[in-house]
């Protein structure tokens, strides 16, 4: 992976240091958050806009997306996925949308290489390394007993 390196410092000379000016917030997630928001108020224009503005920046240049309703909602949900790759995002995201229990319920796994010794035939075989458990009640995080205490009124979340 290459995101957020500079290409210009590699060597030994580089290994173990780090940029202080570390990228927290970029101007491409403000664009594809509020292209969101519109596409939810039911702005499809303004959510195409700004979609569309992620798309065309120097360097990308990709065609405008013209599609409208769910197909938009498709291309903006894909345009997250893909720029905002190795950010830490996607979780938070199919939470939000609801969709964690489709997305994330799909087992891990991995490709376990076995190579004959004798004739060097090699069998691939693919293997679950961590099996996936997301739970609806997982959407919301539960409530301290503390804060129940200090408000009878207040009730424990779903599921817990």
């Amino acid at each position: 992976m290459r995101k957020f390196i500079t290409e210009t410092e590699t060597g030994k000379e580089w290994e173990g240091t780090s940029d202080p000016l570390w990228i927290r917030f970029r101007y491409a997630e403000i664009l594809l958050n509020y292209a969101e928001a519109s596409f939810m108020l039911g702005h499809e224009d303004v959510a195409r806009e700004y979609l569309n503005m992620v798309r065309s920046r120097p360097g990308v240049e990709m065609p405008d997306v013209t599609e409208s309703g769910q197909a938009l909602w498709d291309r903006i949900v894909n345009e997250r996925r893909i720029e905002l790759v190795f950010e830490e995002h996607r979780y938070f995201d199919v939470r939000r949308w609801k969709i964690a229990e489709q997305v994330l319920n799909e087992d891990r796994t991995r490709m376990q290489i076995y190579r004959d010794p004798d004739t060097g035939e090699k069998t691939y075989e693919v293997q679950v390394f961590q099996e996936a458990s997301f739970y609806p009640r997982n959407y919301l995080a539960p409530i301290p007993q503390s804060e129940r205490e200090k408000n009878i009124l207040l009730s424990q979340n779903p599921g817990y």
